[in-house]
Order: C-alpha cells, then sequence, then structure tokens
C-alpha cells in the first residue's frame, strides 16, 4: 500500500486543477482582502433605509409607484418599479478602508423583512485605489438572506456570487469614475457612504476575472464647472447620468416633483437657486461634458486614464 501517497502526489501535480487547485471565487476574496482588508460578515438589518416619498412626504408601497427620486439603476422587467421602498445602504468602513452595502428591494417586502432581491458589498483602499465587487443575487421567489457571511473569506461558500459573473453584470459602466456614485436615490443617506472622487481607482482582478475590461478613463475639459466636485468618466457618468442628473432625460418612476425645478436637477446637490442661475452657472459645463461622452477623442476633452498608485 505504498504506492498510495505517490498516486496522491501526481494527481495534485497533473490531476484536473478544480479538483485541487483554488477556486476563482477563493482566489478573488484572498486577492481583495490582502489589496483592502477583511471585510466583515454584516446583517442588512443594521442598515439605513432608503427613503421613498412622494411630494415630500412618505407613500404607501404599491407596484409601479412614482417617486421624488426614484432608483436610477434599473430594477429590471418584473420588478415593482424604480420606488420600492427598505433598500438599505450600510456602511462598514475603517479607518483604512472604504467598505459600502446596498441591500437592494426590487419587490415590495414588509419593513422588517431580511429578505432581498440583491445585496452588493463595494470595497476600496484610498491609499492606493484598489477596489472589489462582491454581489448576491436573489429574486422574488429566492430573495437573498440578509444575514451575509464575509466575501473575503478563505473558504468558499455560495452566497457570494463568482467574480465572473459579477464582473459580466458590468457595474463599472456606472461606476467608471469612482467607487461610489452619488444619485438622488442614494443622496438620502449619503452620510452613510463614504467618499473618494479624486483618489486612485482601479479592480482588483487576479485572474482576469473581467473587472479590468470596464471603463479606466476620463475626461477632464477645462473649466467646467462640474469638475470642481468630481471627476467624469467615458461610461454612464459622462453619459446618462449626466443627463438624468441634470434635468434633460427623465429618469423612470420619476413623480412631477421630481420631473420639475429643482427635483430635475441632482446637481449639484443642495442647489437651491433659480432655473435661469443654474443655466447660467452649468448648463455650458454638461453642454461640453456631453459632447465629449459622444467623442471622448476630441482635443479639449483631455481624455486620460484614470489615476492609480
Amino acid at each position: 500500500m505504498r504506492w498510495l501517497p505517490t498516486m496522491l502526489f501526481f494527481a495534485a501535480v497533473v490531476g484536473p486543477s478544480t479538483v485541487y487547485a483554488e477556486s476563482d471565487t477563493t482566489v478573488y476574496a484572498t486577492a481583495c482582502r490582502v489589496a483592502i482588508g477583511k471585510i466583515p460578515a454584516f446583517s442588512c438589518a443594521d442598515g439605513m433605509p432608503v427613503p421613498i416619498t412622494a411630494d415630500g412626504a412618505p407613500v404607501n408601497a404599491k407596484p409601479g409607484l412614482e417617486c421624488d427620486r426614484p432608483a436610477l439603476l434599473d430594477n429590471g422587467p418584473g420588478s415593482d418599479g424604480q420606488c420600492v421602498p427598505n433598500s438599505r445602504i450600510l456602511s462598514l468602513s475603517t479607518p483604512s478602508a472604504q467598505i459600502t452595502v446596498m441591500c437592494r428591494q426590487k419587490h415590495i417586502r414588509s419593513s422588517s423583512s431580511l429578505l432581498f432581491d440583491e445585496i452588493d458589498v463595494i470595497a476600496h483602499n484610498p491609499a492606493t485605489g484598489a477596489t472589489c465587487w462582491f454581489q448576491a443575487l436573489g429574486d422574488k421567489d429566492a430573495p437573498v438572506e440578509g444575514r451575509a457571511p464575509s466575501p473575503t473569506q478563505s473558504a468558499d461558500n455560495r452566497y457570494w456570487r463568482a467574480p465572473r459573473d459579477v464582473a459580466a453584470t458590468g457595474c463599472g459602466l456606472c461606476h467608471d469614475a469612482g467607487p461610489f456614485v452619488f444619485s438622488p436615490f442614494v443622496g438620502q443617506v449619503w452620510d452613510q457612504m463614504p467618499v473618494d472622487p479624486f483618489g486612485p481607482y482601479f479592480h482588483v482582478d487576479p485572474r482576469t476575472f473581467g473587472f479590468s475590461a470596464w471603463p479606466t478613463s476620463m475626461i477632464a475639459p477645462r473649466d467646467n464647472a462640474c469638475l470642481g466636485c468630481h471627476r467624469i468618466g467615458v461610461g454612464a457618468s459622462c453619459g446618462s447620468l449626466t443627463l438624468s442628473m441634470t434635468g434633460r432625460a427623465t429618469p423612470v418612476g420619476a413623480d412631477t416633483w421630481a420631473k420639475s425645478f429643482l427635483g430635475s436637477h441632482a446637481m449639484p446637490p443642495g442647489f437651491t437657486e433659480s432655473p435661469a442661475a443654474w443655466e447660467g452657472i452649468y448648463a455650458a459645463s454638461v453642454d461640453q461634458i456631453h459632447s465629449c461622452c459622444e467623442n471622448p477623442d476630441q482635443a479639449f476633452c483631455s481624455k486620460s486614464l484614470l489615476p492609480r498608485n
């Protein structure tokens, strides 16, 4: 029986990698833990609910509801619309890492429910720019349990999606200028969100899972009023997001307030002056950004790669 250890050693060297090699999930979790730090297990119950209001007042949930600040991320066909209550934002940030969790409701459930349709984690190291993405995905009939295991634990688990599947969702199209994106929806609980609008930014991608294919360029036209607060990437932040947050496109689910000034103009946050004042300060800058989105290779757009350390 002395041949057994030899045979096992041989299998470990030349046998199927799926048996002995670390899985993609483990490799990604390990790389993210090294680059950013450990993400603890958490409960969505500890998150801050994102309010849903219509004309400034809380409303009873119903499918297809219109509201003041609908979610800009499409909840998809079969959902109860863009104004579903009881989504939650949770900060897990530490002195050295910025970590935020979105527990998303796409179907109407009670406020006490710990079942969600999607749970997303963004983990970012502001010193280096390293950023990781984790997602648990369910649906109406098979939702996700809101008590989540650590996404950076070394042991494999089936709670979090495989990194290739997460990369394929294309989150980086909207998160093209930085890890955290302001919208009227999440802006209601913005104090729960970390911010790093000008810091280094890149995606941890140890086995080329697809994160490195996300947009990595930005535009920087000179004397643009919008760029004083944040960068503009060449993905959705310079296209659909710019239009929907400057009154040039109406988000799905918008009520009367959201379609009119100031509700239609989420940028810049906290602006309280007249429509004429807004146009005088920002309209030309939005025109410039829109032109660069159409053709970012124009010389005045100053297209360049996002900074990284």
